[in-house]
């Protein structure tokens, strides 16, 4: 999952809503790797669609706020490099925590190589198990960089009509691949890691095409802003119990309900109260995105199965929240330690 706000957009176009909705989709996810805490049960078995939500939204979100500062001269590198910076921090500690989960169980060469390899964002595509073994969300942040990528080369300067065009070819051929594979949760495993390509060009691009409609005419709101924030997760949670295979459900999904439920949410409006709470919420969902796999993965070697699941996923929120809570102020505290220094030289320069 890639987090969709790494450059500040301006105030009017902040979205609180998509903040939240982002955070109940990680949890979502989170539900997903850790069925024994909630007693195996089926309902959260389909949340790994909700990777293709995180996608439209940071195609969405981006748009907003990247390509008004692209078009003025703020250079794709630029854009690239901020990207990175703002994603790399948890993409690190994530693999971190995997390394050190990863410790009781494999040698410490091994675990050092694939350490490596995490914080190069580097997949390991020969393998027939995760691409990214300490930590296997981190598939996804992978590719959300490459969309980033084709973002500031590519999609920015396309009209609508070829976004929905790269959309709708993307979209179908991944329809074929879920049907060929008998569902969609496909790019984290190494024999289907180049499968994103397809999810990407579908939900990101989509996603771009949606903001700038978003943008051209701000919609009036169709549903209750409280039901857009619940209906994806819901609607997953509902898909085991309908008479459909795997495959024409994860299709279906994919291809109808995902963009008809974020614009949903993309129109809604939620109000003043609310705008605070959902941001705070917001906070947390890369955070809990990225280390929720390796501290499940540890306390699964821990006690030797998952009956300490719920556990583990109450520590990930915790930790999350920890995170978000301890992150700003610590940038705040390193910019303060070096804007001193950079006045000084400039001072001594003089």
């Amino acid at each position: 999952m890639g987090e969709a706000l790494p450059l500040s957009p301006r105030p009017a176009e902040r979205l609180p809503l998509l903040d939240g909705l982002r955070t109940l989709a990680a949890l979502g996810v989170v539900c997903y790797h850790a069925p024994g805490a909630f007693g195996g049960t089926e309902i959260f078995g389909r949340m790994y669609l909700l990777v293709d939500l995180f996608f439209m939204l940071s195609g969405f979100v981006l748009t907003l706020s990247a390509e008004p500062k692209m078009a003025a001269g703020f250079a794709p590198t630029a854009f690239v490099r901020a990207r990175i910076k703002r994603l790399w921090p948890m993409v690190a500690l994530g693999a971190l925590l995997g390394a050190g989960a990863f410790l009781m169980e494999a040698s410490p060469g091994q675990v050092l190589h694939l350490l490596l390899l995490s914080l190069l964002i580097l997949p390991l595509i020969s393998s027939h198990v995760a691409v990214f073994p300490l930590n296997g969300p981190q598939w996804s942040i992978f590719w959300e960089i490459i969309a980033n990528v084709v973002h500031a080369v590519l999609l920015r300067r396309m009209n609508e009509l070829s976004l929905l065009a790269l959309a709708a070819v993307s979209g179908g051929a991944m329809v074929v691949a879920i049907f060929d594979a008998g569902w969609g949760n496909l790019g984290a495993d190494g024999p289907g890691w180049w499968v994103p390509v397809l999810r990407i060009g579908w939900a990101y691009t989509l996603g771009v095409w949606m903001a700038r409609r978003w943008t051209a005419k701000r919609p009036t709101p169709l549903v209750d802003w409280k039901w857009t924030l619940v209906l994806p997760v819901a609607l997953l949670a509902l898909l085991p119990s309908l008479p459909l295979s795997y495959a024409q459900g994860d299709a279906l999904f994919f291809i109808v309900a995902l963009p008809c439920l974020f614009w949903l949410a993309a129109c809604a409006v939620p109000p003043k109260w609310a705008e605070v709470p959902l941001l705070r919420l917001g906070s947390i969902s890369y955070p809990v995105y990225a280390v929720h796999v390796p501290t499940i993965f540890a306390f699964r070697l821990a006690t030797g199965g998952r009956e300490h699941e719920l556990a583990a996923v109450l520590t990930a929120v915790a930790l999350a929240t920890l995170i978000a809570l301890v992150g700003p102020r610590t940038r705040r505290a390193w910019s303060g330690l070096r804007r001193p220094r950079a006045t000084g030289a400039t001072a001594s320069a003089a």
